[in-house]
This record gives structure tokens, C-alpha cells and sequence, in this order.
């Protein structure tokens, strides 16, 4: 149901750059795979393992500190340069528009970062070819770059560097099949690359790009979640994406419940809460969280990025539904759909935002805003044989248009 929208102009090339980048995604957070009591005793990975704990509690200033420490006493080590290269890859990722300043020196510093780890590494596998902590960090860097050109709109260019890290990637697991952090690029990319459409497909195959499979991995990923200190969390992240997609809501509701326990401050963590306890039919506890982030953004989101504020008010929307506060869920679907378009390509939005905004109006007797966004969910891709006897709908079941819609 959901995936039929993946086919739209824009969402192609969304989707196709999430192959192309998605060797590394979540690279600020590459390490070796070392349980806490390990990494407690080798000083660099625990220096990197408090960065990235500062980063997830939204302190990216303490962040950088830890970071910028780890470089001074370890000039000649990469990982350092590559997760702070990492850090400031998904700080670009999520600026907000009015911050050009910013954008400019970020842009420099994830250029210069990650081309200081290619050297260094490419250095320490001169002298010593069986050195894998300095391919791994080799292959993280390229997939860095891969997703910041990315981001900047030189496709061609990302894709060279993603599938470099990649082929790096697969190389180190044939090797190790233990080392873990290197199966959250490898799972990424088998499970995306296995749901996109078959025009990427078939354009990634012509490319050298290896050939999808989604359950491979998933499995890939929890491999990464249950067993890597410092990559598990990224993980999950990308877990609670796909598990939207496979309306596992199970897994959603349960890795959202995890990521927002364990990180209070952080509002990235906290929306998706929202929608998982509200699948979950929780709903004066989704009530109470969505409290909580209108606490947390002084009941401004317009402070959050334009990805993060779109989700927002699709999962707003999607409670006041359910609450039965039909003129609120109007006001949030809408507010949701005239984000996405600011930016080309849109925001995803879903078969079901459409369907829940239909639902809305049918309830506040609206008949011609419930069947505009009705058709507009159907041709989304919403699936339900039982829309006529849906009590939302039981008004208008006898109407011409209800019938013609439901029958297309």
C-alpha cells in the first residue's frame, strides 16, 4: 500500500539518492564493534562513544569539544577526523534554510575532514596492508563524501564514492564477519536498493550496483543493533525507518519507545513516539508525548528542519484524528502538505496522511474536501475493500462519487 507512492517523480530521485549514499549513512557514528567494557578501556573509542552520546543529547557543541580533543591527542589516527567529519554531515543535513553561514563552513570542514581520513588511512595501509580499522575508516570517508555530494546535487559524483565505500564495506565482512559496524552500510543498501523502483533498479544494475534484499537486510541491521556499541543506535534509526515502510508497527512502536527513554532531550527521537503509541492505540499517553515536544519546542516548531517539522504534523495530525479533534487534524495534514512542497523534491508524504485528512473532513460534514483528498489517497496507493462501511464514510455511501471513487 505504501510503496506504490515510491514511484512519483521527485520520490525516485529521493529514493535513489538514499541508494547511492546509503553505504555509510550514519558514518559520524563508524567504529569498531566493541562492547562498553572494551571500549572503556581503549581511550580513543570511549572519546568517541562520549562525542557521539553528547551529539544524540543534542549537545553538538560538547560534541565537537570531545572531538576536537580526540584529534589532539591522536593527530595520526582517522577516526577521529571521521566521525567529526560524520557529526557535521548530518548537522548539514538538517539545517535550517536561514543559516548560509553555516552551511558554508560546514561545507569545508566535511571536505577537509574526510580527505585528511583517505590520507591517513591510505598512509597506515602503505605500511601495513592488513591494517582493517584503517580501510574501514578508507570506505567510511568515501561514503561520507558519496552522500555530500549527494546532498549537493553531483550525483554522479556520490555515486562513485558510495559504491567505493561499499565495495570497501563488503570487502572487510568476507574478512571478519564479525566486524558489525560494517553491516549497517551493507544492510542499508540491501534493503533499499530491494524496495526501490524497478527504473533505479535497473539503472543501479547497470551501474555495478549490487542487487537488493530487503529481509537480508534487516537482518543485516539488527545484527548491527544487538551487537555494536557505538553503531546500535544508528541502527535503530534506520530500523524505525524501515519498519514504517513494512507497517511493522510492532517494531516501530517499540524502537521509538526505546530511542525516546533513552534520549529525552532529543526531539528527532521523541516525534516518532507519537505515531508509535498512537498505532499502538495508546492514546492519552501519545497525547502526553505530543505535549512533551510542544514543551521541548516552546510550541514552535518552526525551529525544527523542514523534514523533521513535516513528520511532526503528519503525526500530529494522525492523533488528533484519533482523538476525535477533526477540525486540529484538518489543520496539521494541511499544514504537513503545504511544507512538502516548498523544497523540490517534495517531503514524503503518505497514502495515509491523505486518507486520514479525507476522514477528517468526512467527519466535519465537508463532502468536497473528503472526496478531493479520498481520490488523492487511492491514487497514492491507500487500500481498504471496506471504505463504504467505515462510519466516517456511512453518510455518503449512497452519493455517485463515494461509489465512483471507491470503484476506480
Amino acid at each position: 500500500m505504501a510503496n506504490s507512492e515510491l514511484i512519483k517523480p521527485g520520490i525516485i530521485l529521493c529514493l535513489f539518492s538514499l541508494l547511492l549514499s546509503s553505504t555509510l549513512l550514519c558514518n559520524f557514528s563508524n567504529a569498531e564493534s566493541i562492547k562498553r567494557s572494551d571500549a572503556q578501556q581503549n581511550p580513543l573509542i570511549e572519546k568517541i562513544r562520549l562525542a557521539m552520546d553528547a551529539n544524540y543529547r543534542m549537545d553538538s557543541k560538547r560534541a565537537e569539544d570531545i572531538f576536537n580533543e580526540a584529534i589532539s591527542e591522536w593527530p595520526e589516527d582517522p577516526m577521529p577526523y571521521l566521525f567529526k567529519g560524520g557529526l557535521y554531515l548530518n548537522k548539514f543535513r538538517y539545517l535550517i534554510d536561514n543559516m548560509e553561514e553555516e552551511r558554508v563552513r560546514l561545507k569545508e570542514q566535511i571536505l577537509y575532514l574526510n580527505n585528511k581520513v583517505i590520507d591517513i588511512a591510505r598512509r597506515r595501509i602503505e605500511e601495513d596492508p592488513n591494517d582493517v580499522r584503517a580501510y574501514y575508516c578508507l570506505g567510511g570517508a568515501n561514503g561520507n563524501l558519496g552522500r555530500f555530494y549527494i546532498l549537493n546535487g553531483k550525483w554522479w559524483k556520490g555515486f562513485w564514492k558510495g559504491k567505493k565505500g561499499f565495495k570497501i564495506l563488503e570487502k572487510i565482512v568476507e574478512k571478519d564477519h564479525k566486524y558489525y559496524d560494517a553491516y549497517i552500510g551493507l544492510g542499508i543498501f540491501h534493503y533499499f536498493s530491494a524496495t526501490l523502483p524497478k527504473v533505479v533498479k535497473v539503472l543501479s544494475f547497470l551501474l555495478g550496483g549490487p542487487k537488493g534484499d530487503k529481509e537480508k537486510g534487516i537482518r543485516e541491521l539488527k545484527l548491527v543493533r544487538d551487537n555494536s556499541t557505538l553503531l546500535s543506535i544508528e541502527a535503530r534509526r534506520v530500523l524505525l525507518r524501515i519498519f514504517r515502510w513494512e507497517e511493522d508497527w510492532n517494531g516501530f512502536y517499540h524502537t521509538s519507545k526505546w530511542l525516546a527513554e533513552h534520549y529525552p532531550e532529543n526531539l528527532y527521537f521523541q516525534i516518532p513516539y507519537i505515531y508509535g503509541l498512537t498505532q499502538e492505540r495508546q492514546y492519552n499517553a501519545a497525547q502526553h508525548q505530543l505535549r512533551k515536544v510542544d514543551s521541548l519546542l516552546q510550541n514552535d516548531p518552526s525551529q525544527l528542519p523542514l523534514s523533521v517539522r513535516v513528520k511532526y504534523y503528519r503525526y500530529s495530525g494522525f492523533l488528533s484524528y484519533h482523538l476525535g479533534e477533526y477540525s486540529k487534524s484538518v489543520q496539521y495534514y494541511l499544514s504537513a502538505i503545504d511544507l512538502s512542497r516548498t523544497k523540490w523534491p517534495p517531503k514524503r508524504l503518505w497514502p495515509e496522511d491523505y486518507y486520514y485528512l479525507a476522514a477528517s473532513y468526512a467527519r466535519l460534514k465537508k463532502e468536497k474536501e473528503a472526496f478531493k483528498y479520498l481520490r488523492k489517497a487511492i491514487e497514492k496507493g491507500w487500500q481498504m475493500d471496506t471504505i463504504k462501511e467505515l462510519p466516517e464514510w456511512q453518510p455518503y455511501r449512497h452519493k455517485q462519487e463515494l461509489i465512483q471513487i471507491t470503484s476506480e
